[in-house]
């Protein structure tokens, strides 16, 4: 009955928020407390580590020691290891542990290293580890977008350094962390990669190239930052692909073609997506043709692709920016949205789509993100709440919502 109550609290909340507009930035007051807890199935405290138990609802705090320049990889690579965060690269997570994966986080001319690393945040004092080193740098090889020379695989086979935007996506099924695509290769960047990579957490090593059927054969269309998101229910990923939007089957390790773009999958790239798992939909946070209130939303019923719009007082907060990330909380009903912009976080209603600023303490001194926030933003239920990584130096901050 208590969980019930709060989800009537924050629904009117939410609701009497969106019928007036608000100057940008500034936020109604309410007591954040009161809010539901954001989560799958209930959590008991008495497991949380340390640094978590004195945390209010709404609250964010750094995690210390959660920042992965504390290592330095072995044997040395070409460039600069801040790139591993500050590059457009984006984390993974496995809920059912709260540990964070970087794995493959460089490329273009910020960084060669195709290193893997993780941080269990379970536990009282976390510290990233690194599961496999870099491939050296004699076996290292540059891509050249102006001469369409391009390296996906450095000569020990594993896979190039790219940005990895939101290409990574843990997958429990498979015991491993997947790399859907991604863009800028090491070397001069720019060009689109297209092959799926998987680095496997019980081999601890990368998956021989072909392993698994690349995102678009052949493919060298430029659509970086291609919108990719998960449903944490079934681990089916979607990937924003040029020729159509795809869904990724964990079991039978294979694609399928969902429905073709309005425009073209460029609409989406750099921009949001979220798994509703309750109204079974997928939802885009940004049209680039249909700017400046505009969306998709992909129905399972239907298996089609349609154009949505966004409202409510904090709607142009969301729409004007690019490489911010989403997740579905099924236990209030609604989307949650990280900007880039220091602790700011969003609301956004299903069904209205009416977007709502969600006020948090300590939030001013999140900094903001270097290059967007892309998979950066995981939400960990366990922990009742979500790791966000803003930029290199930052550490890992986590958002209470429970």
């Amino acid at each position: 009955m208590i969980a019930i109550g709060r989800r009537i609290l924050l629904l009117s909340m939410l609701a009497g928020a969106s019928c007036a507009a608000q100057p940008m930035g500034r936020i109604a007051a309410y007591d954040p407390h009161n809010l539901p807890s954001v989560r799958d199935a209930p959590t008991s405290a008495a497991k949380w580590p340390h640094w978590r138990r004195s945390l209010h609802r709404w609250e964010w705090t750094r995690i210390p020691g959660t920042d992965l320049s504390a290592i330095v990889p072995s044997p040395p690579v070409p460039g600069s290891p801040k790139a591993r965060i500050d590059a457009w690269n984006g984390l993974a997570a496995d809920v059912r542990t709260s540990r964070l994966f970087s794995a493959d986080n460089g490329g273009h001319a910020d960084y060669a290293g195709n290193e893997v690393y993780a941080i269990d945040l379970a536990l009282d004092a976390p510290r990233w580890k690194i599961l496999r080193a870099p491939t050296p740098a004699d076996e290292i090889l540059k891509s050249d977008y102006t001469k369409k020379t391009y390296n996906d695989y450095y000569r020990d086979g594993r896979p190039s350094s790219t940005h990895t935007y939101y290409a990574l996506q843990f997958i429990g099924s498979r015991n491993a962390i997947f790399k859907f695509g991604a863009g800028a290769l090491w070397g001069t960047g720019n060009e689109a990669n297209w092959k799926t990579d998987a680095f496997s957490l019980g081999e601890m090593d990368w998956q021989p190239a072909g392993s698994w059927p690349d995102v678009e054969a052949n493919s060298r269309k430029d659509v970086i930052a291609a919108s990719i998101c998960k449903n944490p229910l079934t681990d089916e990923v979607y990937v924003a692909a040029p020729e159509g939007l795809l869904r990724f089957d964990p079991v039978a390790g294979k694609y399928e073609f969902l429905s073709r773009w309005p425009d073209n999958a460029s609409a989406v790239a750099a921009r949001a997506c979220a798994v509703d798992t309750r109204r079974k939909q997928v939802v885009y946070f940004g049209d680039a043709y249909r700017p400046p209130d505009g969306g998709l939303l992909y129905e399972e019923k239907s298996r089609f692709l349609q154009r949505i719009k966004f409202g409510g007082p904090a709607a142009p907060e969301i729409m004007a920016g690019k490489y911010h990330f989403a997740w579905y909380d099924p236990e209030a009903d609604r989307f949650v949205l990280k900007t880039g912009i220091a602790g700011r976080v969003y609301a956004i209603d299903p069904d209205t789509r009416a977007v709502t600023g969600i006020p948090t303490s300590g939030g001013d001194n999140v900094p903001d993100a270097v290059n967007g926030v892309q998979t950066r933003w995981q939400r960990l239920p366990e922990l009742g709440g979500y790791a966000y990584y803003p930029r290199a130096g930052s550490g890992i901050w986590f958002l209470a919502t429970q």
